[in-house]
């Protein structure tokens, strides 16, 4: 027994010590960075959360927790997605606007499903503070649906032709690595198994994936989607090799470079206040662009009739409540209203 706790002990300490030079490493980045810089990420396996030793658990769930705690972006490998979404919305927006129109989506009903047009969104506005935001350099292709049943809310034969089976695999395998995600959640705040994710079980749960294709900007400092958090859960965000996507941390903007087969996880403005500001909801934007990038994001939210207030773990309650409770629904309303470009 006593030799089984010294080599537990051993191997925790070594975690440990893994996690500082980690932090060390990505402080004396920042530190050497003069202006916009790559940034190394912490990563972490899924297949080894799923399958591997108790040890290896562990880790992982102590690494999720300072990297949410300190930068708010983590970087997911061995997740089983694969690029084939993005091959094909590359095929699709390279279709005439014409057809593309076909599936717009009525700007009065924001939540259906369907092609957004260039000019219809001003992220960076999503507080309703900047009312001078520039419109977004961007079209996109929403897709909504339900959580329980795994459908889409509407038929699939109503989807491009190009999204009618690829669409719902993906949604299927991101639905089922976010269950995992919230797994780990529960892990690293040392919550009851199945706090996180039975908000997510019913359909009234709001998932959404978006196809986004970044349009080159005329001003090489200007941006092709400006800043912004989101504004639910944790997102899955998988692009291109073009570069773009670049994250506030500590005030300063540090460029995230793309990986071959890996996923981007970051954390909406809900998951900051569940954690009553502990883990962080990461400010981030695309910069400007010199060729088409494109990108998926898997958008995951609780049920609409969820009150957000502080969770039951420890390091969320060493401090009062940042926040009035807030239910899910007046939430996104407050936030969806904003990001609208007005028109007259």
């Amino acid at each position: 027994m006593r030799g089984n706790f010294t080599m537990k002990s051993i191997i925790y300490l070594t975690l440990l010590f893994l996690l500082n030079a980690q932090a060390f490493n990505s402080n004396h980045q920042q530190d050497q960075c003069d202006n916009l810089c790559a940034i190394e990420i912490n990563e972490i396996d899924m297949s080894k959360f799923l399958s591997g030793t108790d040890e290896e658990k562990k880790y992982i769930a102590v690494l999720f927790d300072r990297t949410f705690h300190e930068q708010g972006v983590i970087r997911l490998i061995n997740n089983n997605i694969t690029s084939e979404l993005i091959t094909k919305a590359k095929e699709f927006f390279a279709l005439d606007l014409e057809t593309k129109m076909k599936y717009n989506i009525d700007r009065q009903n924001i939540t259906t499903s369907g092609y957004k047009p260039l000019g219809f969104e001003t992220v960076a506005n999503y507080k309703n503070e900047k009312q001078t935001a520039s419109i977004d350099s961007t079209e996109a292709f929403f897709t909504f649906f339900k959580s329980q049943s795994k459908q889409l809310n509407f038929p699939a034969d109503k989807l491009p032709e190009h999204f009618r089976e690829i669409i719902p695999e993906y949604i299927f395998k991101s639905r089922q690595l976010i269950a995992l995600v919230h797994r780990i959640v529960d892990m690293a705040l040392g919550l009851d198994e199945n706090t996180l994710d039975r908000n997510y079980t019913n359909d009234d749960a709001l998932f959404s994936l978006r196809l986004t294709r970044y349009l080159p900007t005329e001003d090489e400092h200007g941006l092709a989607f400006g800043e912004h958090q989101d504004y639910l859960g944790f997102t899955l965000l998988q692009n291109d090799d073009v570069p773009g996507l670049e994250v506030n941390i500590d005030g300063r903007w540090f460029r995230v470079d793309s990986k071959p087969n890996t996923l981007i996880l970051l954390g909406g403005e809900l998951i900051q206040r569940w954690t009553n500001n502990y883990w962080i909801s990461i400010l981030h934007r695309v910069g400007a662009v010199k060729q088409l990038r494109f990108s998926a994001l898997f958008f995951t939210g609780p049920d609409v009739n969820t009150v957000i207030e502080t969770l039951p773990c420890e390091k969320c309650l060493r401090t009062s409540s940042k926040y009035t409770p807030v239910s899910v629904s007046e939430h996104l309303k407050q936030k969806q209203e904003a990001t609208l470009q007005k028109h007259r």
